[in-house]
């Protein structure tokens, strides 16, 4: 099984170069500049650099050592009490004071006064920069997309750096956006600029391209994906399922069967999509069996319907005992009457057609208890035919006469009834 997955992944990490450009984010990509380090430098060595006043300072310390014995509400007790004045001392208390209401999980709290010590823009450089990060994290939390795109992307302009987590931030705020088309820059400058692959981001360029429609494109991102990290095993059935909206069913048979071998698939939908692209791919029994032990093992729901998907599986394949039974399964569990006569019926056939003459009268009499006047006449001509077959030509006369009652089966009916009373004559039996 793992020379299997090597393989497989191998397939997919050359298709992945051939169907994904190579990773590049320009500033047209972003809709701004970033500025070089040089620049940079020179901005940070002309910011003033001061200090908070002395009773500023001392609130602060308390403060930080209540917050190391874990006492956060009495560390936030002692800054709420102070009274600064506007500017730094304003600001420099509210950064300290937003960490610790964000410590305290009081977001909205935390993004307030975080905001205003940014928009102050009077701390010192480090300060600024790691308020001006968190005021993007918290506002993307608490769902204010576009202040957080605002606040990162001056925060990418005011440090000069490219960090794979404010990109990813980045991707998901214009996502929840639905600006679909801006996820891709930042998520593949996130890619870009990690240390090592992160599956958040590849998800993100994948439901990108999956809301646009363009299905190739997110195949290619999975296709990479997996290559990177295959051990995230959610991906397989969803690489299959861009296959199947691409049409390429034996691409997608090939690889959920791969995770099916590997044990990636674990919920009913899973299941069942395994088993439809062995039916569409004319495995037939494949179709079956696979249904057949995940009902039988809980994993897939014991319901009629299901039973029934078995039985046209077997039929299809050809296992004709295996079909009757599993019809009658679904004959016996549901309680809509026009499923359960059709099921009969279906049954009936089967056993018609497998040369269990008399024993598939049984099943076709049942079905004439549960459907509608309009579709007995099928299963009158299959009674006719059942007795006929069985050799009790009397009881297929009766079947046949019934049959002729009704329009859609008068011709095979009157065509029937001679020949089923030829064939008594000539075995000497007087039908009248």
């Amino acid at each position: 099984m793992k020379y299997i997955l090597k393989t497989f992944v191998s397939v997919l990490a050359f298709a992945s170069v051939m169907s994904m450009t190579t990773v590049q984010a320009s500033a047209q990509d972003f809709g701004f500049s970033i500025p070089d380090q040089e620049t940079v430098e020179a901005q940070k060595k002309a910011r003033d650099n001061k200090a908070a006043s002395q009773s500023i300072g001392r609130a602060i310390m308390d403060a930080f050592e209540l917050y190391e014995e874990e006492k956060i509400k009495e560390a936030i007790a002692v800054l709420e009490e102070q009274d600064p004045d506007p500017g730094y001392d304003s600001a420099y208390l509210g950064r300290f004071l937003g960490n610790l209401y964000a410590a305290d999980e009081r977001m909205a709290d935390a993004l307030e006064v975080l905001k205003d010590a940014v928009d102050q823009d009077v701390l010192g450089w480090n300060d600024q920069a790691a308020a001006m990060k968190l005021v993007g994290q918290i506002s993307l939390q608490e769902e204010k997309y576009e202040q957080s795109l605002e606040y990162l992307k001056n925060w990418i302009q005011f440090t000069g750096k490219r960090d794979s987590q404010v990109f990813l931030y980045m991707a998901n705020a214009h996502y929840q956006l639905k600006n679909f088309a801006k996820v891709i820059p930042f998520a593949e400058a996130s890619l870009e600029a990690a240390d090592k692959p992160e599956k958040n981001v590849y998800n993100l360029m994948m439901a990108s391209y999956y809301e646009r429609k363009m299905y190739p494109e997110a195949i290619g991102v999975l296709e990479e994906g997996l290559n990177k990290l295959p051990e995230v095993t959610t991906w397989w059935p969803q690489l299959a399922q861009f296959y199947m909206l691409e049409e390429n069913l034996s691409k997608s048979l090939q690889t959920l069967e791969v995770a099916y071998l590997a044990g990636y698939l674990s919920t009913e939908s899973q299941f069942k999509m395994l088993v439809q692209l062995y039916d569409n791919e004319g495995i037939p029994y494949k179709a079956a069996t696979t249904m057949e032990k995940h009902v039988e093992a809980g994993d897939i729901e014991e319901s009629a319907r299901n039973f029934a998907t078995i039985a046209n599986s077997y039929h299809r394949a050809k296992e004709l005992d295996e079909a009757v039974s599993w019809y009658e399964r679904a004959a016996e569990a549901t309680n809509d009457s026009g499923d359960k006569g059709e099921y009969y019926r279906k049954q009936g056939n089967l056993m018609l057609l497998n040369e269990q003459y008399i024993a598939a009268t049984e099943p076709l009499k049942r079905a004439l208890d549960y459907l509608e006047r309009e579709d007995e006449g099928r299963v009158y001509m299959s009674l006719a035919e059942a007795y006929f077959y069985g050799g009790d030509y009397r009881q297929a006369m009766r079947y046949v006469d019934e049959a002729a009652t009704f329009d859609g089966q008068r011709r095979s009916a009157r065509s029937w009834r001679g020949y089923i009373r030829s064939t008594a004559e000539r075995k000497g039996i007087d039908l009248d």
